[in-house]
């Protein structure tokens, strides 16, 4: 939260209506400005999870103050032998399989598959966000930078100019360390590796921090006001499979760790909850006038299906897929679309969260190059959103860009791949231009937003789609997995301590 202040104290204590004025009293529940100098408490509690086990835990606050929406949740994995690391990306959310904020016996906000849309929403991230807080506070580290030549040669990336390294004509992860791009022939190697406290051998195991509001973004907007609050609040845990879904794994560590455990560090959970208090005089005086308080949020709804995929050197198109997500008679502002590779669990340096782009081939006959496509389209309320079905990755973007409302902070090639930009290198063995294992069509998200603020009728949103071609690389047909959220508009009630929740 921020608060207005003022120089001149005097004329702003003339200015101040009295406490009994019912415009006086600020909001202090929505993030934004207070108009007045207010002395704020903090008070910050380590509370451990009254329920934990390696599959589900449960923390529940203390009715006191107001609960900020940047309290942390740590968890830790227990250190292990195997070469492996936090997925990149997602670090310490691949973790979470799933999420839910309750009060009492009723659900405020949950998602499904928490830790692939965390994915979708890491990319919004910037490069210097990433760096300098999510690379040591969750371990996402998905921050680029140009990938210059650092050592001397006698050749840069295309193997032919020996001249100054003041060239970048890469690009590759940034975590902090220098890569070894050395001016080699085809470009040096440009090889990195994940830092020491990101891997499960260090000396006590990866360790990170979740914030609450990326768990429920009902708090991106509103803070709880627990001591107006009768009911338990509460935050429910559901982790993901600790073979395969964890940890993503060096690439000499396959066969080693493929189905190894591993488990969280029960003893290191904990949550960091912080407290702020307003003179007791104002929080009074704010829950006297404020007895009903209504809260819009947005919440996400999971639909997916399974995609059966030929084998590598049999891809062909999808052919139409259609899926019905859901959505009757809700208010939905955003379909957010993905598909991914589910046999790749470990073998990747970004695990299963990923979204799979289409198949290219650059090399062969003109007549043989192509770069794949994705045509797609949504129908809501007996129209589709787009006039003419879309199939230009340029206008994906573009589309993807509009619903989220700014740019994702990725590379050409990671969207769609197209180009050839990405550094010749690899991440803990794992190729950087792979398209399997490293970062090249990986990020291939969709976003569709519904713009004409109509509730959905009884038939529900369309999703048509089709894949042309999807590349495979696995040893057998492949099972890929489409899942689809959907933003709605959710309206919760706070009436005499008691909170309700329905949808809009």
């Amino acid at each position: 939260m921020s608060y207005a202040t003022s120089s001149d104290q005097s004329q702003m204590s003339a200015q101040q209506p009295s406490m009994t004025d019912s415009s006086a009293i600020p909001d202090l529940v929505r993030i934004g400005q207070i108009p007045t100098n207010t002395a704020i408490d903090i008070e910050t509690d380590i509370l451990d999870p009254v329920v934990h086990s390696d599959t589900f835990c449960r923390f529940q606050f203390q009715n006191k103050g107001i609960l900020h929406s940047n309290s942390k949740i740590v968890l830790r994995l227990k250190t292990s032998g195997v070469s492996g690391y936090l997925p990149v990306g997602v670090g310490i959310h691949s973790l979470i399989e799933r999420c839910a904020l309750r009060v009492g016996t009723k659900t405020i906000s949950e998602i499904d598959d928490f830790n692939h849309y965390i994915g979708y929403k890491s990319m919004f991230l910037s490069n210097e966000h990433q760096k300098q807080r999510e690379l040591f506070i969750s371990g996402r580290r998905l921050a680029h930078k140009p990938a210059y030549s650092e050592s001397v040669g006698a050749t840069d990336w295309t193997g032919t100019d020996p001249q100054l390294q003041t060239e970048a004509q890469r690009v590759t992860l940034d975590n902090g360390t220098v890569a070894d791009c050395p001016r080699a022939t085809n470009g040096g190697t440009g090889d990195i590796d994940a830092r020491e406290f990101v891997k499960v051998t260090n000396t006590f195991g990866p360790e990170f921090a979740v914030s609450i509001q990326d768990l429920f973004p009902f708090l991106y907007q509103n803070q709880l006001p627990l001591f107006m609050m009768k009911e338990p609040v509460t935050i429910e845990l559901f982790f993901s499979k600790a073979i395969g879904d964890r940890i993503c794994l060096n690439a000499t560590a396959g066969s080693i760790g493929a189905g190894q455990d591993f488990l969280i560090d029960q003893t290191a959970t904990e949550l960091v909850a912080d407290y702020q208090y307003f003179p007791q005089e104002m929080m009074e005086a704010y829950a006297a006038q404020n007895a009903n308080l209504s809260f819009t949020f947005m919440d996400y709804r999971l639909a997916k299906r399974t995609i059966t995929q030929n084998a590598s050197g049999a891809e062909a198109s999808s052919g139409e897929l259609i899926l019905n997500v859901g959505g009757a008679g809700r208010l939905v502002t955003k379909v957010i679309s993905m598909v991914s590779e589910d046999s790749v669990k470990t073998d990747s340096m970004l695990g299963n969260y990923h979204a799979r782009g289409m198949m290219r081939k650059y090399d062969g006959t003109a007549a043989d190059r192509f770069n794949g496509r994705l045509t797609s389209n949504i129908k809501y309320n007996d129209h589709f959103l787009y006039p003419v079905d879309v199939d230009n990755s340029a206008q994906q973007f573009h589309n993807l860009v509009s619903a989220e409302g700014m740019v994702p902070f990725i590379y050409r090639e990671e969207y769609n791949f197209e180009g050839q930009g990405l550094a010749n290198g690899t991440y803990e063995g794992h190729s950087l231009k792979d398209h399997d294992r490293g970062l090249a069509a990986n990020f291939f998200y969709q976003a569709y937003g519904l713009n004409r603020n109509e509730r959905i009728n009884s038939r529900g949103i369309e999703l048509y789609q089709t894949y042309n071609k999807l590349e495979n690389k696995s040893v057998s047909p492949a099972s890929f997995t489409q899942r689809n959220y959907l933003e709605l508009i959710r309206v919760a009630t706070l009436e005499n301590g008691i909170m309700n929740v329905a949808f809009a």
